[in-house]
């Protein structure tokens, strides 16, 4: 006798989802970057979110780099 076949639960259109925004990125020459911050990362982070330098911790990084690449290109 065979398993009855299971219905999803939950939000089945996640993959989908994030497969479309995986691409928009690439099409962009954006990245995904992954990162694990250590405390004094983690604390410079939340001082730069609070003061404003960024409503995100996407914008704040974001904004991080692109000061930081401005500034090596000076040099």
């Amino acid at each position: 006798m065979a398993a009855a076949k299971k219905v999803p639960l939950g939000d089945v259109t996640r993959t989908a989802r994030a497969k479309a925004h995986l691409e928009r990125l690439e099409k962009s020459n954006g990245k995904r970057l992954l990162v694990d911050l250590d405390a004094e990362g983690s604390d410079a982070l939340a001082a730069l979110l609070v003061s404003g330098y960024g409503p995100t911790n996407k914008a704040v990084v974001n904004r991080a780099l692109i000061a930081a690449s401005k500034r090596i290109r000076k040099a």
